[in-house]
């Protein structure tokens, strides 16, 4: 590989190179190096950017400000060198490859990916085509690409859930929470490993989603508002404990009554969604308990105790369950940028 030739630039009185390391009509790959002083005396800092630059078609020379860049350090500049040392190529490729390998001791921290990575990350899959992504699977270390799909799958998982949370807020038909609930299986755990497409449950009655369980038996969840005009459960004062309003009563009567439906078009059932269905679990889903005290979440674990086959959960409750599944996990080791 020929050496570089670096472009002299300057500004603000610091010294300045720019090295072009891969142009195309469409996008250009800069490497700019320049010293900067230190608040140490006598030291000085020598930093590295690397800038990406893309060129609208109808435009004829590459914009002022590049599209996207990352900055290393003084270190970070000799990890990167230390790592471009510990490289081999393939044992497949030839001369005109220009993807390398790298591993060794000094190249491992790049398998070491944490929440510091995730921007950089979203930014390089927004950049690459399903294409580039697959000859990288082909030609990097494997325990590399699956450190990053693991990383994508959590951004994905964190994104589905800032969009719960900004949805719940709102006063939306359940229909709008459907689609989620069906892409997003992850939400109850490992409780469920699938969901089932059919949702009829009964000549006349139907489910808003079936799961199959870990044990292979058909439950099913009902989805209901999150915003209501009353919480679910409302104070006696009388008795001094709580009472289901009037949306969780008909809830829990619909989520009974799907049970008598399973149980007299069992066999049916059987037949229509090839699983077993037997005693299954419905999980009502419905309004909020963010502002919920310690009694009224009392109440509400006194209820789930005497209700058979039923569960009432509220939306805080699934944002909770989220969390703690994204807590887990979440990459927990700093990488060197």
């Amino acid at each position: 590989m020929d050496v570089l030739k670096p472009t002299l630039g300057g500004g603000g009185g610091m010294l300045r190179e720019e090295f072009v390391l891969h142009e195309t009509d469409r996008m250009k790959i800069v490497a700019v190096y320049w010293i900067a002083p230190s608040s140490e005396p006598g030291r000085k800092h020598v930093n590295l950017r690397i800038e990406q630059y893309k060129k609208n078609p109808s435009t004829p020379q590459f914009p002022d400000e590049p599209f996207q860049k990352i900055n290393l350090q003084d270190e970070d500049i000799g990890s990167l060198i230390s790592s471009a040392k510990a490289q081999s190529v393939l044992k497949d490729s030839d001369a005109s490859d220009r993807v390398i390998v790298m591993k060794g001791e000094e190249a491992g921290e790049l398998l070491r990916l944490t929440k510091r990575d995730v921007g950089s990350i979203r930014r390089l899959v927004d950049s690459l085509s399903d294409e580039n992504i697959q000859i990288l699977a082909q030609r990097v270390n494997p325990e590399i690409v699956e450190k990053i799909d693991s990383a994508i799958k959590y951004i994905a998982m964190e994104k589905s859930l800032n969009w719960l949370s900004t949805k719940i807020e709102q006063d939306v038909d359940e229909s709008v929470f459907q689609k989620w609930f069906e892409e997003n299986t992850w939400i109850f755990g490992k409780n469920y490993v699938h969901r089932v497409s059919k949702r009829t449950v009964g000549l006349e009655s139907r489910a808003d989603l079936i799961y199959v369980s870990v044990d292979g038996f058909a439950d099913l969840v009902e989805l209901k508002k999150s915003v209501l005009p009353k919480p679910i459960l409302l104070p006696d004062a009388s008795h001094k404990t709580f009472y289901p309003s009037a949306e969780l009563s008909r809830a829990l009567a619909q989520a009974m009554h799907y049970l008598q439906v399973i149980q007299g078009h069992r066999l049916q059932l059987v037949e229509l969604v090839k699983i077993p269905v037997l005693r299954p679990t419905i999980t009502i889903v419905i309004g909020r308990s963010d502002d919920w005290d310690a009694a009224m979440k009392e109440q509400l674990r006194i209820l789930n105790s005497t209700l058979l086959n039923i569960k009432v959960l509220t939306y805080d409750h699934l944002l909770a369950m989220g969390n703690n599944i994204l807590e887990l996990y979440a990459p927990e080791e700093d990488i060197p940028f």
